[in-house]
């Protein structure tokens, strides 16, 4: 990620983009969730004034200096009081403020009687409180907001100076019934009764103010407070200070002097924290080169800032769909161009499907395509059309890496992209409506779809195919295919059957059809890359015995709707319930198919005499029905090969001839056409 976040440092630079650069040592405090808090703890003269929630909108731009040991004026406290019986933990989750009378704020307190403040927390209270405000007294002197606020805050050294006021201030929320669960989440921390106390704590997010703060219009939670406080700490840390005269110099030539403290953080609006590198000592393959932690690729401060700077600009919240968006719920996206046009331009346009999901791909590559070429400067390199792409994925609580990077430009992205929606069109029509082209960060959800014998969806929170691996299709023609094409077989074997009668039965309207053919459009995409066009597989042998497992369910619906009394489908037809066996024993699985058949064959044939009109028993289909499975074996056996069983592109394309609409050239009886090549079935042809 270093070398992409230089080359767009450089970028920002050449354009005259001035980005944000913030101290090293104040950074951004944890995201602001439901279950993960935020509290403003107003102070003066020694007393706790008010306690509020922070908003998820202004925690966002909220800051901290100092380390994960100790921090100021953000910090991490922890709740009063630690409970571990499951009954109270249970009585403390239902109250609710309609219960909170006298009688009921007495059993709560009762159940305060474990010190939750105990001795390793006040080690990390000590080192925020005194010795970070007094780095901070003597580091900004002349930064006055921050000055009064530590002024204030010195009241509290004794961390039972402030237990004892949000203890009392908690009480008070409660008894006036509002905002109840800030009180609970200040007073309780649940805790776990086979853990040592003295390491179950918890941690509640905080952040000081103080009312003289607000009235100079400057309040410790607003933004204007936050830029001058950092500016404040860059102009004092020497530091930030360039240049030196010790002779090292770092990764990109710049003279510093070495140090040895973690790379900068920064806070993705894509929703989780990055830092620019991390390297451990620890991680024994460095001792190998004598390399240890940052001497194995030095970076100064000033590129360190520069860097930091441009991936908070690329990531930066306006910047949304333009240069990033969320691929999945800890991975992100960035795409930018090595020259930044003049006009805002979205780089992530042609990837992932826009909340107006009627959007094509096609037309959405093609507006792409057209706006980054009329935004290239004239007399320009052809370096100025290349565009980068990488993703950042969470992998854990504490580590991001990146786990897909590539240069590009406008001409692979248009060859690629024509690639792309030539592949998904490689398939035959179908009934119930021609697939679209799915965006690549579509291809992931398609893969990881699963579903029962019943139709069911068993799709759980189990999701082995990462989103990025939508681009890696995209980007790489030649990409191994046989994964996914495994993945995508294995659906077909799964849902086949069910599909199969859903077509005989007239259901083409079913919610499962719009999940079906995104897996339909990948498949065509899969054997596309395989070298195998819907020209050549459609006379084949498994797409050919697709073909004849589904006339045979036509022609077995047609009978049970004609001769039984209520027309009811069995829970199986022919087809469908040899479809499975066909994979394993081809051969064996036609002999049998060929007897199940006869019955009904010879049925139509003396059926299809009658003249029999009513909807869904017209006697002229038992006679067209009959030609074409009788056409249909014969160009199976004149296809035929010695098969022991089919393996996954086999089974790919059984898959697609069992739901594909007959051959448009074949009629029916009366000279009407065959009815499943419905208008909404020759789209895209």
């Amino acid at each position: 990620m270093i070398n992409e976040l230089s080359k767009l440092a450089e970028a920002m630079e050449a354009s005259g983009i001035q980005a944000q650069i913030w101290h090293r040592k104040y950074k951004p405090i944890p995201n602001i969730r439901a279950k993960a808090p935020c509290i403003r703890i107003l102070i003066a003269d020694g007393k706790v004034l008010g306690l509020s929630s922070v908003k998820e909108e202004m925690g966002s731009g909220l800051r901290k200096y100092g380390t994960n040991q100790g921090s100021y004026p953000c910090m991490n406290l922890a709740p009063l009081y630690r409970v571990t019986d499951g009954e109270v933990k249970k009585k403390i989750s239902s109250l609710r403020p309609e219960d909170l009378d006298e009688e009921k704020i007495d059993e709560i307190r009762s159940w305060c009687t474990e010190n939750n403040w105990g001795r390793k927390f006040q080690g990390k209270y000590k080192i925020s409180m005194e010795n970070t405000t007094a780095e901070l007294a003597s580091l900004v002197p002349d930064f006055q907001p921050i000055q009064m606020l530590i002024r204030e805050s010195d009241f509290f050294m004794d961390p039972d100076a402030l237990y004892q006021q949000l203890e009392d201030r908690a009480v008070e929320i409660l008894q006036s019934k509002e905002n109840v669960s800030l009180a609970l989440n200040i007073l309780f921390f649940y805790g776990n009764p086979e853990k040592k106390a003295v390491d179950d704590y918890g941690s509640l997010s905080v952040a000081f103010d103080t009312p003289e703060l607000i009235d100079q219009g400057m309040p410790a939670l607003g933004n204007k407070f936050t830029l001058e406080f950092n500016k404040a700490l860059l102009s004092a840390d020497p530091m930030e200070t360039e240049g030196s005269d010790t002779g090292d110099v770092d990764a990109f030539g710049v003279a510093f002097e070495p140090l040895e403290e973690p790379m900068p953080e920064v806070k993705l609006a894509g929703g989780f924290d990055v830092k620019l590198r991390t390297m451990f000592k620890e991680q024994r393959c460095q001792t190998r080169y004598r390399r240890i932690e940052n001497a194995s690729y030095p970076i100064s401060p000033q590129m360190r800032k520069k860097l930091q700077a441009a991936l908070g600009w690329l990531s930066s919240a306006e910047r949304k769909n333009v240069t990033w968006i969320n691929t999945d719920k800890n991975e992100v996206l960035f795409a930018y161009p090595a020259a930044l046009p003049e006009a805002s331009i979205s780089y992530t346009r042609m990837f992932k499907r826009p909340e107006k999901k009627d959007v094509a791909f096609g037309e959405q590559a093609k507006r792409f395509l057209t706006e980054i070429r009329q935004s290239k400067k004239a007399d320009t390199d052809s370096r100025a059309e290349q565009i980068q792409l990488f993703i950042l994925r969470k992998i854990d609580k504490g580590r991001t890496k990146v786990v897909y990077t590539r240069q590009t430009d406008p001409y692979e992205l248009e060859k690629q992209s024509e690639a792309w929606q030539e592949g998904c069109f490689n398939r035959p029509l179908f009934a119930f409506g021609q697939p679209n082209v799915p965006f690549p960060l579509d291809a992931a959800d398609i893969l990881n779809r699963f579903w029962n014998q019943k139709g069911e969806s068993i799709t759980d929170k189990f999701r082995p195919i990462p989103k990025y691996h939508g681009m890696e299709l995209l980007m790489d023609s030649q990409y191994p295919t046989a994964a996914d094409l495994h993945c995508l077989a294995e659906k077909g074997m799964a849902i086949g059957a069910f599909l199969g009668k859903a077509l005989a039965e007239g259901d083409r309207y079913h919610p499962i059809w719009d999940e079906v053919k995104d897996m339909l459009a990948l498949t065509g995409l899969m054997l596309y890359r395989n070298g195998i066009g819907k020209d050549a597989y459609m006379e084949s042998l498994p797409y050919l015995y697709g073909q004849l497992l589904k006339v045979s369910d036509e022609l077995h619906a047609l009978y049970c709707k004609a001769v039984r009394t209520d027309g009811a489908l069995p829970a199986q037809l022919a087809g469908g319930t040899l479809y499975q066996a066909a994979v394993e024993a081809p051969i064996r699985t036609l002999s049998l198919l060929g007897q199940r058949m006869n019955p009904y064959i010879t049925w139509a044939k003396t059926y299809r005499t009658k003249t029999v009109s009513e909807k869904g028993k017209e006697s002229w289909k038992a006679g067209w029905l009959v030609s074409l499975y009788e056409k249909t074996a014969d160009e199976l056996v004149a296809a035929w090969d010695l098969q022991t069983r089919f393996n996954d592109e086999e089974k790919a394309l059984l898959f697609l001839g069992y739901l594909a609409s007959f051959p448009k050239k074949e009629q029916a009886v009366d000279g009407t056409e065959d009815i499943n090549n419905t208008e909404e079935a020759n789209d895209h042809e």
